[in-house]
């Protein structure tokens, strides 16, 4: 057995004539926060629906906790909480009441009920009608709802998404405390990047329906380049110069923005600019928005 809780190989999921999720080659390590990447409409949700077994992928496996969901489909999913897009609830019921309703279902302890409340920080407010909870709370409850029978994975689609600051702070804590505490398993998609580079421990980019980069998030960082942002005296000769030997140069009004690269070091940028009089000179690295379009060459918007 590898040591990947969620393993795809070839997962593809066509609607018509379009094709929704492509050859997609998943490496989920257990116990960690795999960010899930991508713009809107790039595949995102297909494969999280295909991950529990809402649809049927056209082609290729899922491994889940070392076993095909195709074959042990109900023994996975009691191992598995998930929160799609907005999380169901019934307003005029209290956050306990709703949670109850749930744990009946599954035939679960009311003990689970309360230790779900306690996890998500919504003890205090258990009673309460949940149409009188803040938007970050009812995404507490989703979780909550998600939580409620003890799973190894959890897998959220864009639970951060509408929130204000506070509410993301809350669940970003929430995750982080799941993942380090409990060892839980968290598969999360969002396209707010500075989120996934604040909590997730490995990050997949998907772009049409393809996984473009799958690596610690670490990895994708250091993709970054490092750029000199350089103001000199003759601007129009420095560039020409610089230019000329070879930069990769970039001018916004006085101020030159050069890429340091293999073929071009630190070294060689200010040997080129030994006769101008430099008045600033600063290092500017991308940030995990500006290295994703890079990845995926610009052309998609988060």
């Amino acid at each position: 057995m590898s040591g990947y809780i969620i393993e795809t190989g070839g997962l593809t999921r066509r609607f018509g004539e379009r094709v929704s999720v492509d050859q997609l080659n998943l490496r989920v390590p257990e116990g960690k926060i795999y960010g899930f990447l991508g713009a809107n409409g790039a595949g995102k949700t297909t494969t999280i629906r295909m991950l529990l077994s809402l649809i049927r992928p056209d082609e290729g496996t899922i491994q889940i906790m070392g076993r095909s969901l195709s074959h042990h489909r109900e023994a996975i999913l009691r191992n598995i909480g998930s929160l799609v897009e907005a999380p169901s609830y019934y307003g005029h019921l209290s956050a306990y009441q709703n949670l109850k309703l749930i744990a009946k279902l599954l035939d679960l302890p009311e003990s689970n009920i309360r230790e779900a409340l306690d996890t998500v920080r919504l003890t205090p407010y258990a009673k309460q009608t949940v149409k009188g909870y803040s938007l970050g709370m009812k995404q507490r409850l989703g979780i909550a709802q998600a939580l409620i029978r003890k799973p190894r994975i959890l897998i959220l689609d864009e639970p951060i998404n509408g929130l204000d600051p506070a509410g993301i702070q809350e669940i970003r804590h929430l995750l982080l405390s799941l993942s380090r505490e409990q060892g839980i398993t968290i598969f999360l998609s969002s396209h707010i990047l500075s989120e996934i580079q604040a909590v997730s421990d490995y990050v997949g980019i998907i772009q049409n329906g393809k996984l473009i980069f799958q690596d610690r998030i670490q990895e994708l960082e250091k993709r970054n380049k490092v750029r000199l942002a350089i103001i000199a005296d003759r601007t129009d000769e420095a560039y020409r110069v610089l230019a000329g030997g070879g930069a990769e140069i970039e001018r916004y009004g006085s101020q030159l923005l050069i890429t340091v690269t293999e073929r071009m070091s630190q070294a060689d940028i200010f040997k080129l600019l030994q006769p101008f009089t430099l008045h600033q000179v600063k290092e500017v690295t991308a940030s995990l928005e500006e290295i994703f379009l890079q990845l995926t060459g610009r052309g998609e918007s988060l």
